[in-house]
């Protein structure tokens, strides 16, 4: 007695393991990055800006990273403006101060940021000016959760004083200073950029991260702790 046993057919992949290795290179860092991009909108929207606002600020950010504009030409240095990472935050800020952000906790937050930004920033030429990228976030979160006593203007008040304190404190503070400008330019030219430059600069990410500590730590504070009961939930 025989059996016909059915045949299995091994079909060719239509792809070479190199070919596999290469489009998962550009799949991964790509769903990273539209995550990325997502939660983002997220943030400002939970900041008070509305989805469309929310996803040009965000895009703004993204793009505006990339151009500087030179702001003070001084022979071999020339200090320029980022539009990502400085007039973008800094729009952001103003837009919610104007839908009531409170002005004098808004500047306190800055304030203590900046201080303790420029206390950890360090100048390092033919590199730019460094931070432990932890610094700033949790700083703007902290600052901002303290101030508004763990209240829905915490993740606001992160933003201002994340963002806007990182760039007084980082850049500004340092770039005011002649001996570091010296130290950078070293008889040759060179763009000092206030807000860094490239995708992802350092203080959109700071004020991304902020947000969410803040929101995240205020949102267990009114619901564990009892703090800010008129806005619990």
């Amino acid at each position: 007695m025989t059996t016909d046993l059915s045949a299995v057919a091994i079909l060719p992949v239509p792809f070479s393991p190199e070919e596999v290795i290469i489009a998962l290179a550009i799949l991964i860092p790509a769903l990273v990055i539209f995550n990325f991009l997502l939660i983002s909108e997220e943030v400002f929207e939970s900041i008070g800006f509305g989805f469309y606002p929310a996803v040009l600020v965000t895009v703004g950010a993204l793009l505006g990273s990339l151009i500087d504009i030179p702001l003070i030409p001084g022979g071999e240095v020339v200090i320029a403006v980022n539009v990502g990472g400085a007039i973008v935050p800094l729009i952001v800020t103003l837009g919610m101060a104007a839908r009531g952000l409170p002005l004098l906790q808004t500047l306190a937050a800055i304030t203590v940021v900046s201080i303790v930004a420029h206390i950890f920033a360090t100048p390092v030429p033919g590199v730019g000016i460094t931070m432990p990228f932890y610094i700033a976030p949790l700083a703007g979160a902290a600052v901002g959760l303290l101030i508004a006593r763990g209240c829905r203007a915490a993740p606001g008040l992160a933003y201002a004083g994340g963002a806007l304190g990182t760039l007084l404190g980082a850049d500004i503070f340092n770039l005011a200073n002649p001996a570091v400008l010296a130290a950078f330019a070293r008889d040759k030219a060179v763009v000092l950029s206030i807000g860094g430059a490239g995708i992802f600069d350092g203080i959109f990410i700071t004020g991304v991260l902020s947000v969410l500590l803040a929101g995240f730590a205020g949102r267990y504070l009114r619901e564990r702790a009892g703090v800010c009961p008129q806005e619990r939930g």
